[in-house]
């Protein structure tokens, strides 16, 4: 009696083993489903941050969907795009890039670096609807994207990831993938006679943007189309980048 106990302890244990490895094996494999999509860790809105230890849903500013990719290409082929990428223009020499305006030259200069000193720059082109140069800054843990008036040549604004302009030239979405926090950061931004006001900044949970910056756009339906995946899969075992992407588009409310 006391061996078919034992036997039976076992096989459950085992049982109880296994199902765990499997819900651990779903859990690292996961398809995000719609209810995924808008859950956030936190808000910040007019300097003021609220942080989520629970699932909470952002239930303003946009609508999140999950599409197919054939939806994706087809919009994909109607993309809009505010960037002159003529990056021959102003090309870097001896390490340093050269941007002139109308009352001044402005000049970036990389310092290669192995310590926090470290940056480099990249010219991207030009955003004419807000005059500006844009020029991509690789830090040491860090990177940004600078607008530089090409009037003034002030600095107006500096982004944390590349600012997508809707078609109706009024929106900017930031959007990039937070490697150290498992997520997507969004910031939102409204134009205004070409003042860009944030409007809010947000980290989804749950998701995290795929593929290349070009590979996100928004369409001349008025939605912003990107691939992502599950922020749990977004490595591969082999430490690259899962490319089983799935796709979204999000649509700013009125």
């Amino acid at each position: 009696m006391k061996t078919k106990v034992n036997l039976l302890a076992l096989v459950l244990f085992f049982g109880h083993f296994m199902m765990a490895q499997n819900d651990s094996i779903k859990t690292a494999k996961k398809i995000l489903v719609a209810s995924d999509l808008n859950i956030i860790t936190y808000l910040t809105e007019n300097d003021s941050t609220i942080y989520y230890n629970e699932d909470e849903p952002l239930t303003k500013y946009f609508n999140l969907e999950l599409i197919d990719k054939k939806l994706y290409d087809t919009k994909k082929k109607k993309a809009v795009s505010f960037l002159l990428a003529n990056t021959t223009v102003h090309k870097k020499v001896d390490g340093t890039i050269t941007l002139p305006c109308q009352k001044k030259t402005v000049t970036f200069t990389d310092l290669p670096s192995e310590e926090e000193t470290h940056r480099m720059y990249e010219y991207i082109g030009e955003i004419t609807v807000l005059n500006s140069y844009v020029v991509y800054g690789m830090y040491w843990e860090d990177y940004d994207y600078k607008l530089i008036d090409k009037t003034s040549g002030e600095e107006i604004k500096v982004f944390v990831d590349f600012p997508n302009i809707s078609a109706d030239k009024q929106k900017i979405l930031c959007l990039g993938a937070n490697i150290y926090e498992n997520t997507a950061d969004l910031d939102f931004y409204t134009i205004d006679k070409k003042k860009m006001v944030q409007k809010m900044n947000a980290a989804f949970k749950y998701w995290m943007p795929a593929g290349e910056v070009s590979d996100m756009f928004w369409s001349t339906d008025g939605y912003f189309y990107l691939p992502i995946v599950a922020s749990a899969n977004y490595w591969k075992p082999d430490g690259n980048l899962n490319d089983q992407w799935q796709y979204i588009r999000i649509k700013p409310l009125p």
